[in-house]
Formats: C-alpha cells, sequence, structure tokens
C-alpha cells in the first residue's frame, strides 16, 4: 500500500509514467522540505489540522518506501504555526509535538498573533492568517536550511478555490486555482497531494489506523469557503453535476496551460515595449494600444507585480480605467490603483510608478511631471 501511494502520488506529481526507482528518486529529491502541519486556517481557511495530518502521514509513509529501496535519508522537518485564534489551539502544538518525538522528526513550532496583525494592517482574518502562515513557514524553512515547503492542499480545495473565485469575480489568473508549485522568494512551495481527495486521503489513514485531528473553524459557516464546502457544493453535485468539483479542478489546469501562454508571450513583449527607471515604469502607450486585450492585460499586471510585487486588490474595474486611459483619456490623466501605485498618460508613454514617486527626469518631452 505504500509502495502504490509513493507510486500515485509521484504519477500525479509529474503527470506522465515513470519507472518505480525513478519515481521514487523523485519523491526523495522532493521530500528535502519542511512538512507544514497547520492549526487554524489553510489557503483561505480549508486546510487545517485535518489535511495538515494526513499530509504529515502520507509524506512520512513515503519515506518509509523510499528508506527501503536504500536512496538515502531525506533532511526533513515539521513546521507548525500556531495562530492564536482559538482558545484551545495550543493544544494543536502539543500534539504535533508528541507525534513529532514518536517520529524522530525534527520539530519548530512559532506563535504568531494573527487578529492584532489583522487589525494593525487591516486584513481580513483570513487573508492575515494566509500572509503570517506564509510568512513564519518561510522561515523556519530557512532556519532548517530547507529548500521546499510542503503544503497540504488536495484537489478538494482546488476544486473550493475554483468555485469561491468563480464567485467573486475572478478572471483568467484567479481561475488557475492554487498552483502545484510556487516560489516563495527563495522557498520552493509544492503541493504534492493536489491531485488527490480528500476522501482519498482520510480512506488510506483509515487503512493504516492513522488517527487525525479536524479544526473546527473548518466548520465555521462565517468564512465564504465553509459555505462553499457544505453548502454549495452538495447542491451542486446532488441536482446538477455529480462531477463538479473534478470539472473545477479540469478548469483550472485549462486556465494554467491558457495563462502560462499568455505570461510568456507578454514576456516577449516586456522587453520591446518597457524601460525601467529605478520605481518607475515607461511603457511605449502606441505598442501597447496595438496588442491583443489579453496582452495588455498581461503586461499591465506584470508592471503592477513588477513594483508592488503582488496583485491585491486588482481587480478588473481597475483594468477597465487603464484601458480607458490608454485610449481615450487627456495626456496627464491619472489612475490610482489599490494600494502605492499609480498610472499616468503622458504623449508617448503609460508611466507606472509608485504615488509618492515623481516621474523621472528626461529630455523627452513626453514625459510629463505629475499634475
Amino acid at each position: 500500500d505504500d509502495l502504490r501511494f509513493a507510486l500515485r502520488l509521484g504519477l500525479r506529481l509529474h503527470d506522465h509514467r515513470l519507472n518505480a526507482v525513478a519515481l521514487l528518486r523523485f519523491l526523495f529529491d522532493h521530500l528535502e522540505l519542511v512538512v507544514v502541519v497547520e492549526p487554524e486556517f489553510g489557503e483561505h481557511g480549508v486546510v487545517g489540522d485535518l489535511v495538515g495530518r494526513v499530509e504529515l502521514n502520507h509524506q512520512l509513509l513515503a519515506l518509509d518506501v523510499v528508506g527501503h529501496l536504500e536512496l538515502g535519508e531525506p533532511d526533513l522537518h515539521i513546521g507548525h504555526v500556531d495562530h492564536q485564534l482559538r482558545v484551545d489551539s495550543a493544544q494543536d502544538a502539543e500534539e504535533v509535538a508528541t507525534l513529532a518525538k514518536r517520529l524522530g522528526v525534527p520539530l519548530e513550532c512559532v506563535t504568531r498573533d494573527v487578529r492584532r496583525e489583522a487589525e494593525g494592517r487591516g486584513w481580513s482574518l483570513e487573508d492575515a492568517a494566509r500572509r503570517v502562515r506564509y510568512e513564519a513557514l518561510r522561515d523556519i524553512a530557512r532556519r532548517g536550511g530547507a529548500s521546499r515547503l510542503a503544503l497540504a492542499h488536495t484537489a478538494d480545495d482546488q476544486a473550493e478555490t475554483v468555485l469561491m473565485r468563480l464567485i467573486r469575480g475572478a478572471g483568467l489568473t484567479g481561475l488557475t486555482g492554487i498552483p502545484r508549485t510556487r516560489p516563495l522568494q527563495e522557498i520552493v512551495v509544492i503541493r504534492p497531494l493536489l491531485g488527490f481527495w480528500r476522501s482519498e486521503l482520510l480512506a488510506y489513514l483509515a487503512h493504516h489506523q492513522l488517527t487525525y485531528c479536524e479544526d473546527p473553524t473548518n466548520r465555521d459557516p462565517a468564512f465564504l469557503r465553509n459555505r462553499i464546502r457544505t453548502q454549495l457544493l452538495p447542491v451542486l453535485e446532488r441536482e446538477y453535476n455529480p462531477h463538479i468539483k473534478a470539472l473545477c479542478c479540469q478548469l483550472a489546469e485549462q486556465c494554467q496551460v491558457d495563462r502560462a501562454y499568455l505570461q510568456a508571450a507578454a514576456t516577449r513583449y516586456w522587453k520591446r515595449l518597457v524601460k525601467r527607471h529605478g520605481h518607475t515604469l515607461l511603457i511605449r502607450r502606441e505598442g501597447l494600444a496595438r496588442q491583443p486585450e489579453a496582452i495588455q492585460r498581461s503586461l499591465v499586471r506584470l508592471a503592477i507585480q513588477q513594483l508592488q510585487g503582488d496583485l491585491n486588490g486588482f481587480e478588473f474595474r481597475h483594468w477597465r480605467q487603464i484601458q480607458r486611459l490608454t485610449t481615450g483619456q487627456p495626456v496627464g490623466a491619472v489612475v490610482d490603483l489599490p494600494g502605492a501605485l499609480q498610472l499616468q498618460r503622458t504623449p508617448e508613454h503609460i508611466v507606472v510608478r509608485l504615488k509618492a514617486e515623481p516621474l523621472p527626469p528626461s529630455r523627452n518631452p513626453s514625459i510629463l511631471h505629475a499634475r
């Protein structure tokens, strides 16, 4: 059973066939990481202790198979973040410590006051939990010398994410859902269980008589994701399409492919159309306007990410404002984005800069100073 799980895990990660030894070597390479057991919220409040413990036990069972083939011992650590959002959250850390001791795996537990962070920075509780947790886990990985951070998201989480983002009005990028891998500065986040359903993991735990804990936060209807999981999805499965979750995951995969193509195309045009002056980007306005709208939008998103580091707060209505700025607004017109960015039209450029940043000095009369 352990070997079957390891083989399926490798196949899901690679989406093509490899021989058994190559697969297990791949697993070995990808298990030199911090295994995460998350007590409060997962991505937008769904992973929690339930899948965190499932993920931990599965990773270690796969490691056992690797050890039997004498492929070496991976450097495995467990990271645990106590968000202090429940009065009994310290019990989670105690349970994780007991498990780590029994397995002989190093553990680092950290505590963060997520509620205070949310209030101080104006974030929602879910957003604050996610930001603080990733920051803490990144630091744990650094201290442990790990290059990879394994999270426990499942196919159920993917389906819930796609539906939640669709309800909130997401476009192509949002509908890509949860990526299998992504950079977190110098650490690589991997999600080896993203191709498995929660029911498969629970069945595996039951077969091996492994215990787990479930975070009661995951049943709180105050959170949209929880309502999608417990209310919306059951109705869609029962009355519309019993395969709705699989179709949501399929949609995410299709959007990931399309988005990757657009990003590659936008990167090629970036070299021709964009120049950087410190914390200011100059996009050639006419060149931008000649591109298909999908490329225009990708270029603008790249510019925002370059200066701000993320796309938080950027919505479709902001893109419409930028589109009008590019084609119909007079020279000197300005679009203020959420956060610290501002776009301004000059005769030849769309200037993207931090709001406090002046336009760069230039002999080119098309580069005007802000009003």
